[in-house]
């Protein structure tokens, strides 16, 4: 590589003009800035270096597979010791050879064993149940399949402060996925026992929760605009978990009938899609268009089933007008970035990521 004093050195010996070093120093310049903006825009997602890092995820799925059968949710002692495992395999894979993909795994599997170690204790003990006779559960417990109530909020917190001593440890950005659903279990389920939790208490819950791991994700992306650290990389995962929160308790709030799709559900899909679709390429972040596309796949669905009968043909129809859709916005990001940023006000400008220069 060339640096000034090797070009001042060649022009003395005559080797190049000076004019011609200068264009050489402004051509370099650009095509570094160039650099920067692609890389930037690339939204890079790295989890795998080779085929090993994949041989060994094979092996701590099936190890884990295997701990979680001998190691039951009635068992403290039994989820502490394959927690303590999982930590000592860590060490090895993701402190000393820093494989990414096994150390996404692995840290899920820590969480999960700690979030089941970890005792039900109730936080709530001297306040009233709030909730009537029926109601609507957290999504989270449901999938978790326990109890609701500050019990869980309990273990879940525990998870998340030791799911955060593990990236403090290892610096795996996954693992700040795994503290922020955490806590997104324990706010939920602590308003679940505090609230009457409705439909739309329940989306509104969710979607509180969808926008502060938003604005924490925010934060790591203004800190590095031109996405060249780990803080992108945690930003990534974050948006990752924020997306899918913000976009199901929108629709469910607006489009809450879903299944019996009407002219005017239909229409709030397309206007929430469309205003996620500008925040997603304002940001240059995918993750916000991509957790929309079933519902706007609905919303196809419902638009042609007019002019087809086989359910068959209108759901592969539908497949083929969502890729058309994606792939068009995949093309035209680039431009349409550098439209919609030209708009806003340069402090803004200044703190997004770098646009790819035309």
């Amino acid at each position: 590589m060339l640096d000034q004093d090797d070009l001042d050195a060649a022009v003395a010996e005559g080797i190049v003009t000076r004019a011609q070093a200068d264009a050489l120093c402004e051509f370099s310049a650009k095509r570094k800035a160039r650099n920067v903006a692609v890389h930037a825009d690339e939204e890079r997602f790295r989890f795998m270096r080779g085929f090993n890092d994949f041989f060994f995820a094979v092996g701590i799925v099936l190890l884990g597979s295997g701990l979680t059968y001998f190691a039951s949710a009635e068992n403290v002692l039994s989820n502490i010791a394959a927690a303590g495992l999982i930590w000592a395999l860590a060490e090895l894979l993701v402190g000393r050879m820093r494989l990414v993909l096994p150390g996404i795994l692995l840290a899920a599997l820590f969480t999960f064993f700690a979030l089941r170690a970890a005792p039900s204790v109730d936080l709530l003990g001297g306040i009233a149940d709030a909730r009537p006779a029926v109601v609507t559960r957290p999504t989270t417990s449901i999938l978790l399949g326990t109890a609701d109530g500050s019990g869980l909020a309990f273990k879940a917190i525990a998870a998340a402060a030791l799911t955060l001593v593990f990236y403090v440890r290892f610096r795996l950005p996954f693992a700040l996925l795994l503290v922020a659903a955490s806590l997104v279990i324990a706010v939920e389920a602590i308003a679940f026992r505090l609230l009457a939790f409705t439909p739309i208490v329940a989306s509104l819950v969710t979607l509180g929760c969808g926008l502060a791991v938003f604005a924490t994700a925010m934060r790591f992306d203004l800190s590095d605009r031109d996405r060249v650290t780990r803080r992108a990389d945690c930003a990534f995962w974050l948006h990752l978990l924020a997306s899918p929160l913000i976009v199901h308790s929108l629709i469910l709030m607006l489009a809450p009938n879903m299944k019996e799709m009407t002219s005017n559900g239909a229409l709030t899909v397309v206007a929430i899609a469309a205003v996620l679709t500008l925040v997603a390429i304002l940001i240059d972040r995918r993750a916000l268009l991509v957790s929309a596309l079933a519902y706007l796949g609905a919303v196809i669905g419902y638009a042609i089933t007019g002019t087809a009968t086989d359910k068959t043909a209108i759901f592969f129809a539908t497949l083929v007008i969502l890729g058309v859709l994606v792939l068009t916005i995949g093309v035209a990001w680039f431009p349409l970035r550098r439209s919609l940023v030209r708009l806003l006000p340069p402090v803004l400008i200044n703190r997004l990521p770098s646009t790819v220069p035309a």
